[in-house]
């Protein structure tokens, strides 16, 4: 076990790049094999095969052919030497592999002769490559030139990959802390923290490249980078790092869950075995009417949260026969399917109104057929999530079900992942909840609002007594935590209002927010879901044991 607490990424040019030393097996051992190779396929076509030696151009890219060898024979070296040298160590304790950035540097001027081989290959092949009449000199020729830029492309893409913004501004704080400059440590760190959020920042707008840019996208833009700034502070990380600590956990997971199960007596066996292991443990009683009845609800409305979804859950639980029937639905090929969206209100469905038939299917091939759909928005947004209001006579109740993460935009409102005051008035404690959630739930209750869509609702069939009904939220996912969050602020109207909240995300409320919502929010988690228990204060957890497999490996990366 090593004492140093951080990760060094290689530095090279006075510039830390995302790249460990211990990361240059494989890409050494590429360029060794295809040097190899064409080692002696040159050597074979050089010395073993007849080639026009009174041709002028034959004899000179001859010479030029064997000139190259003395390269090959140089990259080989040292393509030898990386390999060596970044098997030495392990994962933290890099002195074993500090010369690796030396045989590097001779390997990147070896690199600049090829440059100039290929340069030289491609100005032979477009003055002589018609007129000369040797067929050995000119597949020499593309050979030399096609294994050069092989090797400057896939080293150009190499370091454009592992190109770190902030790299300069790292070594720079390092040096600066080993002198004790406080002051000129501050500003490089707040340099260093306002680089990296930047980086994250563009990385995220490129994988976001096909979504129209929005003032609210902008803003979740930076709320994701910064939390992704902040969770590698302090931190000279490499991505295969994380990939490696993540398999040292796994396998430390995998050995106390072994050691927990051959335990005579252990309280995880006792609780799956049905027995209570402390004074708070409380199973379902089935043969209790009322817990059954409680049970069959929690089945029954995770129904209207799968139906969010629209159509992509319904091919994926249907994908027989799925298609088929929407089609056999659509608007466009049928009649019937104007006569399954009538009297809907759908907002920003596409041209089939595929999401709406979707819902209405998703009920009527469970024969749900007291279920009327109200009004449904398709319209998706960062803060901004899709959500349907129905009307389920059955159960004499309003139901608001809310999507769940299925867009980049989604993913987006996932990771604004700070706190943020829930917006009620009257509040028994510190009442946080997830901020992304929190203005998706404002961004719900809003519409609710504009469109009088619950009035709507209570009002569709006063004969039937739509105006008692009762009100139901639901959701999945990120529609779970909304919908959490979306019944505080409905509450103060509806006060006898029920949620389902199927796999909430972890952290969703802070503690004296949670402890009320255990009045009227009803949380189901299913087996090893990961959802539920991922949150800021989990990430903290996660990075600190992750920090401490790799400190207490000693084995070299690479095995």
């Amino acid at each position: 076990m090593y004492s140093t607490a951080v990760m060094p990424g290689m530095v090279m040019f006075r510039r830390r790049w995302s790249v460990g030393s211990d990361d240059l097996v494989l890409p050494a051992l590429f360029l060794f094999l295809l040097h190899c190779i064409w080692l002696v396929v040159l050597s074979v076509v050089l010395f073993g095969l007849p080639y026009g030696s009174e041709q002028s151009c034959s004899v000179t890219l001859v010479d030029h052919g064997r000139g190259y060898l003395g390269i090959l024979v140089s990259c080989l070296i040292c393509e030898s030497a990386i390999m060596w040298l970044s098997m030495r160590g392990s994962i933290l304790y890099t002195q074993p592999r500090e010369a690796v950035q030396y045989v590097i540097y001779i390997r990147l001027a070896i690199l600049l002769v090829e440059l100039v081989y290929a340069v030289v290959g491609i100005v032979w092949l477009v003055q002589y490559y018609q007129p000369c009449p040797d067929v050995t000199a000119k597949n020499l020729a593309l050979g030399i030139v096609a294994c050069n830029w092989l090797v400057i492309f896939s080293v150009c893409i190499t370091l454009t990959c592992t190109f770190d913004p902030t790299g300069r501004t790292f070594v720079k704080l390092k040096a600066t802390r080993r002198r004790q400059r406080n002051l000129t440590t501050y500003t490089l760190r707040h340099r260093l923290e306002e680089g990296q959020a930047s980086s994250w920042s563009r990385r995220l707008k490129f994988f976001m490249c096909c979504t129209r840019a929005q003032d609210t996208q902008s803003d979740a833009y930076s709320e994701v980078a910064s939390l992704f700034a902040e969770f590698f502070r302090d931190l000279d990380i490499v991505p295969s790092d994380i990939i490696a600590g993540l398999v040292l956990l796994r396998q430390r997971q995998r050995s106390k869950r072994s050691a927990i199960l051959d335990q005579a007596n252990n309280d995880i066996l006792a609780f799956l075995s049905g027995m209570p292991v402390t004074r708070n443990t409380r199973y379902l009683d089935l043969k209790n009417s009322t817990e059954m009845n409680m049970y069959k609800d929690v089945c029954y409305y995770m129904l209207f949260a799968l139906a969010a979804y629209g159509w992509p859950m319904y091919l994926m639980r249907k994908p027989a026969c799925g298609l088929c029937r929407l089609a056999s639905s659509c608007p466009c090929t049928s009649v019937s399917g104007s006569r399954l969206s009538q009297s809907v209100t759908v907002e920003e469905d596409n041209c089939c109104g595929c999401n709406v038939l979707a819902i209405r299917r998703h009920f009527l091939d469970r024969d749900l057929k007291q279920v009327q759909i109200v009004y449904t928005s398709c319209h998706d947004a960062v803060y901004e999530t899709p959500f349907f209001v129905a009307v389920d006579h059955a159960k004499k109740k309003v139901v608001i079900s809310i999507r769940g993460t299925l867009s980049p935009k989604d993913a987006l409102t996932d990771l604004t992942g700070d706190s943020e005051r829930l917006p009620v008035e009257e509040q028994h404690g510190t009442w946080l909840g997830h901020k992304g959630m929190v203005y998706s739930a404002e961004y719900i209750k809003k519409k609710l609002e504009q469109e009088m869509i619950l009035s709507q609702a209570f009002g569709r069939d006063l004969n039937k007594g739509t105006m008692h009904y009762g009100l139901v939220i639901v959701g999945h996912s990120l529609g779970a935590g909304t919908a959490a969050i979306l019944s505080f602020l409905l509450r103060p109207e509806y006060p006898t209002l029920h949620c389902y909240s199927y796999s909430p995300p972890g952290g969703l409320f802070s503690e004296d927010a949670m402890e009320y919502s255990k009045e009227f929010v009803t949380s189901v988690v299913l087996g090893k879901d990961l959802v539920p228990r991922l949150g800021l204060c989990q990430l903290e957890g996660f990075r600190r044991h992750l920090l401490e497999v790799l400190q207490k490996s000693n084995k070299p990366k690479v095995t």
